[in-house]
This record gives structure tokens, C-alpha cells and sequence, in this order.
């Protein structure tokens, strides 16, 4: 299989100088002979994590796609491989040969992970615009764009053009959109769905608000369940003689 030209992302993060050194010399040769380009960065930016098996797992373990044991009891170390996580062993003893097979399973894995990950967002985003056609400026999701994206006319108008600005400064609700853009949530509807824009475009759920309950629901989170000092029971009794007009 030919090697690609993009690279993958690696963080080590192992306490022993000695396991340190020896991982990083390996590395500088096994990144070159891998199926993919590899470079190791701050662990903010990496896709695989590498760890000392005889130490406690960090933080980072939980959340990254693909981690590595080197050394201590596998057994412990909840190996697995799902479509969302692969956790594997490397022997403290590792060879040049270990760590190029390890590296090679962890970027077959990550091209399968990368293209699981651009279907979910891309099914996510079109959930999210047939929700903002259906409600308009109700919709529950906000918008917001990776990057300036030119478009022709008719979306290069003034209007178009503050919406755009505003989806490039962070999550936008479509309500606050149309407020400061002063267009329709029909016209920024059709705005977002701009072929242009698919590829930069995302969304995330807003936060919850008071007029998404329906009315029964609405209601009864306005209503206080007591009066400060004053018993449940004797408030619900002066609340049901005050609606019956007084009478016991």
C-alpha cells in the first residue's frame, strides 16, 4: 500500500527518560517507513495517545480516539477496539518492527475513525437544517462557519453579508441571526444550504430555553412550589379557596 502524504498527530507522554528516550529514537525511523506521515505534537493536537502502562492512565485517555500501553498488565488496561476507540498493548521490550506494525493498525483505524466521524457530522448538519426549515427562528441548533466564504449573487447583499460575518465569530442562534443580519429565517435557511458553505459549515444543539416546554410544562416551572415560611399543603388550600371565590 502506497503511503499517504498527510500525518498523523502522536503525544507521548511517558514518565521513564529511559522508555522516553528509546520510544523517540524508534519513532524518528518508524514514522518514516509507516503506511502514513507521523509527527509528534502537544497533546491538545493529536489524534494517538502513548502512555506509560505502569502508571495511571491520564485524563486524556478517556477521550482520545486511539491510545497506547506501552509496557505494564494489558489486562488492566481496558485494551479495546470499537468503531469510536482503539486501546492497545506495545511490550515494554518493543522492537522498530513493533512500534511501525503498532503505528500502521493505529492509522488504518484512524482513516476508518475519520470517515465515521464526517458521516456523523454530515447526517448531524442536515438534521440540523431541515430543523431550522420546520422552525425557523424556533430551530434548536446553532450555526457557525470555519472560514470567510465569498459568495456570488444574490447572496453577496448587505444582509448576506452580516450574516456571514456573524456565523464566522462563533455559534449562532437563528433568532439572533436574523435579529442583527435583518433576514428571514426562510432566506437564511436557503443561505446556509449554499453548496459553498456545506464543507465549512457546523452546528451544535443551543442551550435550552423556557418557551421550548410546552405550555401545561411551561406553566408549572413558572409556578413556585411554596411560599417562603409558609407550609406547602396551606398554600395549595389558600390557592384552591382563592380560585373558588372564597368559598370553603
Amino acid at each position: 500500500m502506497a503511503r499517504t502524504t498527510d500525518e498523523i498527530g502522536l503525544a507521548a507522554e511517558l514518565w521513564s527518560p529511559l522508555l522516553k528516550q528509546r520510544f523517540e529514537a524508534l519513532f524518528a525511523v518508524a514514522s518514516r517507513k509507516s503506511l502514513r506521515g507521523w509527527r509528534q505534537v502537544p497533546l491538545v493536537s493529536a489524534q494517538v495517545l502513548v502512555v506509560d502502562g505502569n502508571m495511571p492512565a491520564p485524563e486524556a485517555a478517556g477521550w482520545m480516539p486511539c491510545v497506547v500501553y506501552v509496557g505494564g498488565v494489558p489486562q488492566g488496561q481496558h485494551l479495546e477496539r470499537t468503531q469510536q476507540r482503539l486501546a492497545t498493548y506495545l511490550d515494554m521490550n518493543f522492537t522498530l518492527s513493533d512500534l511501525i506494525d503498532m503505528l500502521d493498525r493505529a492509522a488504518v483505524f484512524l482513516m476508518d475513525w475519520t470517515v465515521r466521524q464526517q458521516v456523523a457530522t454530515s447526517h448531524t448538519l442536515a438534521r440540523a437544517l431541515d430543523d431550522l426549515q420546520q422552525q425557523g427562528v424556533d430551530c434548536r441548533y446553532r450555526f457557525q462557519l470555519k472560514a470567510w466564504v465569498a459568495l456570488p449573487a444574490p447572496w453577496n447583499n448587505s444582509e448576506c453579508l452580516r450574516a456571514l460575518a456573524m456565523l464566522c465569530r462563533g455559534p449562532m442562534e437563528v433568532a439572533l441571526l436574523c435579529e442583527h443580519s435583518g433576514m428571514q429565517a426562510r432566506a437564511v435557511a436557503e443561505l446556509l444550504r449554499h453548496p459553498r458553505l456545506r464543507s465549512l459549515l457546523e452546528c451544535s444543539l443551543r442551550p435550552a430555553r423556557e418557551d421550548d416546554l410546552p405550555p401545561l410544562r411551561r406553566s408549572r416551572a413558572q409556578a413556585p412550589d411554596a411560599v417562603a415560611g409558609l407550609p406547602r399543603q396551606w398554600v395549595q388550600k389558600l390557592a384552591g379557596w382563592i380560585r373558588r371565590g372564597g368559598v370553603a
